[in-house]
């Protein structure tokens, strides 16, 4: 066999050809980054979008520490409108009362006689909105109330019906300042032994009131709310006060769970003769609320 020289031409065609070749290959590959080398560029995981994120060098050619990137906190659900489209109430009754006085003997005390029952319903429903400092409450109330006693024979029927607008503003974290007016209005039949009378009576009350709301985490809150008014304007003396915890399950749905009481008393007079009425209800509250 006889060997042939190459030429020197012929090795440095096989060097440039091996180069070029192998360059592809060498661009797919990348070495961990050098402490001592600044021209790497390093990435960071951002976690919340599963991406990579370059980290960019400042001013001085330093790299900074990579973070990890979170988003943006929601923030607790904002109970700016919260409406209550049902409200139940199991309120134990009481009323007291004072019929006109008896015809044949005028001079005689007016009966008057006071029942109590333990099995009445009324329904609610209602808004309240909060805006920065502000608040708004508009209330509506059905209750169809009775109660009776044997000895002697006492008994009596209220139809009770009110809605109330009330605003106020907040003076100090979560404490609100209010005033409003209420609608009443009244059916009473009420018997004392042989002795009746039937009124239906309604009025405007004016209200003032004060409310303390607190945020609890973020799917719970406290509402505290009393008001007292009438002064004669409309009723004698007009009081409520209420207290819920409401827990919001999703996102705009929640119930609402707490203890309410209402005290009023009323005097209507017609021709001459009055009839004084002075119900009292007090029990739980629950119910459904939608928010936004």
């Amino acid at each position: 066999m006889v060997l042939k020289s190459v030429r020197p031409n012929q090795t440095y065609s096989c060097l440039f050809f091996v180069l070029i070749f192998s360059s592809p290959l060498l661009t797919q590959s990348s070495a961990a980054p050098d402490s001592d080398s600044d021209r790497s560029e390093n990435v960071s995981w951002n976690e919340p979008y599963g991406s990579l994120t370059p980290r960019k060098q400042d001013s001085q050619g330093q790299t900074p520490v990579a973070t990890s990137t979170s988003r943006p906190e929601k923030r607790p659900y904002g109970w700016d409108i919260a409406i209550y489209p049902a409200l139940a109430w199991a309120p134990v009754f009481g009323l007291g009362f004072t019929l006109p006085p008896v015809v044949s003997n005028p001079i005689a005390p007016a009966p008057s006689a006071s029942v109590s029952s333990t099995f009445n319903g009324a329904y609610f429903g209602g808004v309240r909105i909060e805006k920065h400092r502000w608040s708004a409450d508009l209330l509506f109330m059905w209750a169809g109330l009775s109660a009776n006693r044997e000895t002697p024979l006492a008994k009596t029927n209220l139809d009770f019906v009110f809605g109330h607008i009330i605003g106020g503003r907040e003076i100090l974290p979560g404490f609100y300042v209010e005033g409003g007016a209420r609608r009443v209005a009244l059916n009473i039949d009420a018997t004392i032994g042989t002795d009746s009378a039937s009124r239906s009576p309604g009025f405007w009350d004016p209200l003032i009131g004060v409310t303390y709301r607190r945020q609890l985490g973020r799917k719970w809150r406290i509402l505290l709310h009393g008001d007292g008014g009438g002064f004669g304007a409309g009723s004698d003396v007009d009081i409520t006060a209420t207290g819920r915890a409401e827990w919001q399950f999703a996102r705009r749905f929640g119930l609402a769970m707490g203890y309410g009481g209402l005290h009023l008393r009323e005097s209507n007079t017609v021709a001459g003769k009055t009839l004084t009425v002075s119900p009292t209800l007090h029990g739980p509250i629950f119910g459904f609320g939608i928010f936004f």
